[in-house]
């Protein structure tokens, strides 16, 4: 028998920050591009610039963290919306 989702949620089994999600090839491209723009960058700077380089990749990476956490938690409470109201005796079809 399949264990109760709550279960797996209480128990640790659902991450959902732990999920990795397959990357389409669009976004593999700009990544790559990304990395290697890092590197070039890293290459021209002095230790003051890398310095600065590395605290705004670092405070950028806590912004999209933030950002993702938003929308995650935006998401839930619109589908739990949803079933709610899909739930209500009042709308039955």
């Amino acid at each position: 028998m399949e264990e109760d989702i709550i279960d797996q949620l209480y128990f640790g089994r659902i991450v959902p920050w732990e999920r990795q999600v397959e990357k389409p090839p669009e976004i593999e491209k700009y990544s790559d591009q990304i990395c290697e723009d890092i590197e070039y960058l890293q290459k021209l700077l002095d230790e003051v610039g890398k310095s600065v380089l590395e605290r705004l990749l670092d405070n950028h990476s806590e912004v999209e963290r933030f950002q993702v956490k938003e929308s995650f938690k935006y998401g839930f409470r619109l589908g739990m919306q949803l079933v709610a109201a899909g739930l209500d005796s009042k709308n039955q079809l």
